[in-house]
């Protein structure tokens, strides 16, 4: 599938941002620009500053704002790749901004990408199509110490999982197994969300795999899954990107068998979702049952993430593996 014309296409890379991942997509949006093909495009780079403004970025346009008069804005490209993170990149505000300019993006669209950052609600409608997910208690604000201890009871009781619940990197994720570590993670999980999960803790493999494709418009391809086999308590935002420790196997040593089982599971959830070009899901094996945890809209793209190193597995350089998700982008677009 191509539908690139012969003429050089205009992409912006958009990166940065105000969320407490900003440091990981500002590496994305630098491995993104590094790695396009000059010959294929005509490359720019848009920084969301940390004050929110939209700094257009190059050896002649130096920090000048997209939105100011002046300038033909968003419209002088024919895509934006999108290599936010976090709140504002993935929970679908982004989009809506692009949308109301018309640009086409990479990435799922709004209604997407807001399911998919609520663990909640994807798990809800994934769990409909016959996916396990943990047991959870979703909570708006801090419960008391004996409601906190009835909670435990439904999810299976200590150890058990705190995190917020509309977040990404494992930021604000508490492994708690025992009482006094009850009300720091709380509170943890409280500072980055207004709503969090307890979840119940499922001793098992830690699995990701990424998917490609348009749900309604073209074929799914799921990449291989890897194994993540983390020395911290878990694969926090600390192991996923500065430990030297953590060891990530692809493709996963798990059999044909279960491989063939994560990637179906992983694509259910990227169609189920209606999500666009590229996806990446996160699972727990334990004794042959699968668990679905949640699925990130807006994968990494630095040298340490994983999709990457799930795409060369299978021998898609870093450079195709962004071309295909720009095809994605302007396919969705054309539609």
């Amino acid at each position: 599938m191509t539908i690139m014309p012969r003429t050089k296409i205009n992409v912006a890379v958009l990166y940065g941002g105000q969320s407490r991942e900003r440091e990981i997509s500002v590496l994305s949006g630098h491995e993104v620009t590094k790695a396009l093909s000059r010959n294929k495009y005509n490359i720019s780079s848009i920084e969301i500053s940390k004050g929110g403004d939209w700094l257009l970025k190059g050896r002649r346009e130096r920090n000048i704002n997209v939105f100011d008069k002046g300038n033909t804005g968003l419209k002088r490209f024919d895509v934006i790749f999108i290599a936010l993170h976090g709140a504002f990149g993935e929970d679908g505000t982004v989009q809506a901004i692009l949308n109301a300019v018309g640009a086409a993006y990479t990435g799922s669209g709004l209604l997407a990408s807001a399911l998919g950052f609520d663990k909640a609600k994807s798990r809800e409608l994934i769990s409909g199509k016959n996916i396990a997910t943990p047991r959870f208690i979703l909570l708006t604000k801090p419960p008391k110490h004996t409601s906190t201890m009835e909670y435990l009871k439904k999810v299976g009781g200590f150890p058990c999982v705190i995190k917020p619940n509309r977040s990404g990197s494992s930021i604000g994720i508490s492994v708690v197994r025992k009482k006094n570590e009850l009300v720091p993670a709380l509170k943890k999980a409280f500072h980055e969300d207004n709503q969090i999960l307890i979840e119940e803790f499922i001793q098992g493999i830690e699995l990701t795999c990424g998917v490609l494709g348009n749900s309604t418009q073209t074929k799914l391809n799921a990449l291989p899954p890897v194994e993540i086999i983390s020395r911290e308590h878990f694969f926090n935002y600390h192991a996923k990107y500065f430990s030297k420790s953590t060891q990530e196997i692809c493709p996963a040593p798990i059999g044909k068998k279960m491989t063939a089982v994560i990637q179906n599971a992983a694509k259910t959830a990227h169609r189920t979702l209606g999500c666009d070009g590229l996806t990446r899901s996160d699972f727990i094996l334990k004794n042959k049952n699968l668990y679905f945890l949640e699925i990130n809209t807006l994968p990494g793209l630095t040298k340490n993430s994983l999709c990457p190193k799930e795409a060369a597995a299978i021998e898609i350089t870093f450079s195709e593996f962004l071309d295909r998700q720009i095809e994605l982008a302007l396919l969705k677009q054309k539609k």
